[in-house]
């Protein structure tokens, strides 16, 4: 459009025959142009209040020429923002950018009761300052336009008006504010304008340090949005309910198989201890989650606009982030024993007495949750849906090193069952499918559990590996709400699917513990055999025993008689075949 308006003036000039002096430029008339007072700042943004020549009067206006100028200032005043570690004197820069689009007017009397405004054009020199003390100014101001940035002034042609001085050629001297900012400088500050959704805070006042949970781009005062947006609200809320729903379901039947092999067990095998300890934990993780979305995700995880929850400021992500270590990091340590019980159960040995395996990991575990709690390091962070550690060489130092270890400990395990089963195969047929009846099922939940956590700690170590990038992407999401695309800005982050799944595998144990052994028949025998159910069965389902005739009791007694012949001989036999079978999750006690 500039173009077109300066192809327009060039050729009434040229038609005209005016030469044009050097240092000058030449303007359009606009008849229905006027020199309005300032209409001032918006009442929620200040721009050009205290940085206009005059305070104001006599700005050059046009039908919303003000309105649209203050939308143009707005997105100038964004785009400096980011430029304060690459350009100085941006305070002069911004008096230059007011006195741009809310051009002084002149008013120019053509009779007396005809007058026409005129605007004065920024000057070339001013401009030059500009441009040389932040060079990116450049690409938004071209200094060399004679037209838009004369050195001296622009010439107007008012013969269509009736004026005739001059050859009806009337000159505005430029604007220059300078002598105008020297004067008031001193009392006016940058304005620094964050484009939405960022948050503009003070860096500088204790209330929103850093370290209390703001995220700054620098080298503004800026914060990025809670919870970033590093994918859109639909994804967002898919993976929130996914956690909703998972979460409450794992919780439930974790519950259920702690009931069932813990408490109402009469007899408590190892194998059933691990699964109490290993599903009590799970059971742990998805309180979590309960707690979370009791109260709110993003009540809890950005309790005011820009901030993350803080486990100093916000004591109930500390505590659940506790309950999360607490969970996650027993739930590791319990399927490394897990794998370790049934290789002594291949195996046939006696290694470690199960106190051992108990008090080891309940102490690593609290431990490493009062360091973390000692050292203020739980946190909602960035792009997450739930409190934890999110300082990296405490998450890798308490949880990801012991992770780590656990997962070889556990891998040595699996390979080495394995290796027992083929040996066994080579020696007999029956003996290998004794085996695999006895421990097809542990295993496969071993290698399942180790299999999920080998996924989390191969996702955890790229995002750290790939993290460096993903902050310096952010110049990126910045330049795009700069631009004011009309398609939605997102950070760069992880990509949804895999970051979904590794929130998926975390909540999906519960679910998969109780599929594996709250559905078998230990569990159903269980519960049979429980004398509350025992009695919950028998008053839903009375027993009636009829009465017998005299007539009948002398042939009642044979057939008894003869039925505990047989119930003895099938309990020899049944004896027999159990002393072949190894009843699932009973396989050892390591005592």
């Amino acid at each position: 459009m500039k173009i077109l308006i300066i192809f327009i003036i060039f050729i009434i000039s040229y038609i005209s025959g005016f030469e044009i002096p050097k240092g000058f430029g030449i303007g359009l008339v606009i008849p229905d142009a006027e020199c309005l007072n300032y209409i001032g700042d918006p009442i929620d943004q200040q721009l050009c209040n205290s940085k206009l020549q005059n305070n104001g009067d006599r700005i050059y206006t046009t039908t919303n020429s003000q309105i649209d100028s203050q939308t143009n200032i707005k997105k100038s005043f964004e785009a400096i923002t980011f430029l304060q570690d690459q350009c100085k004197d941006l305070l002069f820069a911004q008096f230059g950018i007011c006195d741009i689009y809310l051009a002084p007017c002149i008013e120019v009397t053509l009779t007396p009761l005809k007058s026409i405004s005129l605007p004065q054009r920024f000057c070339k020199s001013v401009c030059d300052r500009m441009v040389s003390n932040c060079p990116r100014l450049e690409e938004q101001m071209d200094c060399s336009n004679s037209f838009l940035f004369p050195e001296i002034g622009t010439f107007y042609d008012l013969s269509p008006y009736g004026y005739t001085i001059d050859n009806g050629t009337f000159a505005v001297p430029c604007s220059d504010p300078t002598i105008f900012f020297n004067q008031v400088s001193s009392n006016s500050s940058f304005i620094e304008i964050c484009p939405s959704p960022l948050l503009l805070k003070n860096s500088s006042d204790p209330e929103y340090a850093a370290n209390k949970g703001y995220s700054y781009l620098s080298p503004s005062n800026c914060v990025l949005p809670c919870p970033v947006p590093n994918y859109s609200n639909q994804k967002w809320d898919q993976l929130l309910t996914m956690s909703k729903i998972l979460s409450t379901i794992s919780f439930i039947l974790s519950l259920y198989n702690v009931l069932t092999f813990g408490i109402i067990n009469k007899k408590v095998s190892d194998p059933h201890k691990c699964t109490c300890f290993f599903s009590g934990s799970i059971a742990l993780v998805n309180l979590c989650d309960i707690i979370t979305y009791g109260i709110g995700y993003e009540e809890l995880l950005c309790p005011e606009p820009g901030r993350s929850a803080k486990q100093q400021l916000d004591p109930v992500c500390g505590l659940t982030g506790a309950f999360f270590h607490l969970g996650i990091t027993y739930c590791v340590l319990w399927s490394m024993t897990m794998g370790l019980v049934l290789y002594c159960s291949v195996k046939r040995q006696k290694w470690f007495k199960f106190n051992y395996f108990l008090i080891g990991n309940t102490t690593f575990t609290i431990t490493t949750v009062v360091i973390a709690a000692a050292t203020s390091k739980f946190e909602a962070g960035l792009g997450s849906i739930e409190c934890w550690i999110r300082d990296r060489w405490y998450a890798i130092s308490l949880f990801w090193i012991p992770c780590g270890i656990a997962l070889l400990i556990g891998s040595f395990c699996i390979i080495a069952v394995i290796h027992e089963v083929y040996k066994t195969s080579k020696k007999s047929i029956s003996n290998r499918n004794d085996l695999l009846q006895r421990e097809l099922k542990p295993l496969l939940i071993v290698i399942f559990i180790s299999g999920s956590f080998l996924y989390l700690f191969i996702f955890f170590f790229d995002i750290e590996r790939k993290f460096g990038g993903y902050r310096s992407a952010v110049e990126d999401y910045v330049l795009c709400l700069l631009n004011g695309s009309q398609e939605e800005c997102f950070t760069t982050g992880p990509s949804y699917v895999p970051y979904f799944l590794f929130y998926l595998v975390i909540r999906w144990f519960g679910i998969i513990f109780f599929l594996f052994y709250g559905t078998s028949n230990i569990a159903r025998k269980i519960w049979v055999q429980n004398k509350i159910w025992k009695s919950i069965s028998s008053s839903i389902s009375p027993k009636s025993t009829p009465k017998s005739s005299p007539k009948n009791s002398d042939s009642k007694i044979n057939s008894n008689s003869t039925n505990n012949n047989n119930m003895i001989l099938n309990d020899n036999n049944d004896k027999n075949l159990n002393e072949k079978k190894a009843v699932e999750l009973e396989s050892i006690k390591i005592n």
